[in-house]
């Protein structure tokens, strides 16, 4: 039986809790069909604004004398689950340590930063180079956030154990909610309870 294989992005949001929903990051890593996105259009502008900014920000990384790889995939299989990502930027200089850099466009979240550590400490592992240590860095439009080392290996082992235990548990209980659903790829015919929460009413009151 093939492992289940699970994205670097949605790995940050369950242990970020920008997706409160188990079921959704569970069903991600075993199933490959998604659900039809509804803000097909707020996605290509998404997309259009992530490449402007990426090159910038590559370019002035490379005016200070860096290299730069531009969205490095990488995988590592283990024993019970895959993990895949794609680092936006990977830049080295011969008298720095190496740095992972991921832009942002839109809005901060906390799983911003967490992507980044899990890719500081996942990358190491898909390159075989497991002393290698990277400097990390979230570049949003107006400002940056760096991850240090410290910070990625202290949460190495919450991702091991989530990583483990989404690989082996059994499908857990959906936990609908507004921000849960809003933005989950689950296909309909996986999680029906997501359309009671879509489709609630809003409920009036005469109490205030």
């Amino acid at each position: 039986m093939a492992l289940p294989a699970f994205w670097c992005t949605a790995i940050a949001k369950s242990l970020s809790g920008d997706q409160p929903c188990l079921l959704s990051t569970w069903i991600g890593g075993r199933n490959k069909e998604k659900r039809p996105r509804e803000d097909a259009t707020s996605l290509a502008v998404w997309k259009t604004n992530h490449t402007v900014q990426l090159a910038e920000t590559v370019s002035r990384i490379m005016a200070d004398g860096w290299t730069c790889a531009v969205e490095s995939f990488f995988r590592v299989t283990g024993q019970t689950a895959i993990l895949s990502g794609k680092a936006d930027c990977i830049a080295q200089r011969a008298d720095s340590r190496p740095l992972i850099v991921d832009v942002k466009s839109g809005q901060p979240r906390d799983s911003d930063v967490i992507q980044v550590a899990i890719e500081m400490v996942m990358i190491p592992l898909a390159w075989e180079s497991h002393s290698m240590i990277f400097n990390g860095q979230v570049v949003y439009q107006t400002y940056d956030v760096q991850v240090t080392p410290a910070q990625a290996t202290e949460l190495k082992p919450k991702i091991v154990t989530l990583l483990k235990q989404l690989g082996t548990m059994p499908r857990p209980e959906a936990s609908p909610s507004e921000v849960a659903c809003r933005f989950c790829d689950v296909p309909d015919s996986e999680c029906p309870d997501r359309f009671k929460v879509e489709t609630a009413p809003q409920q009036a009151t005469d109490l205030f």
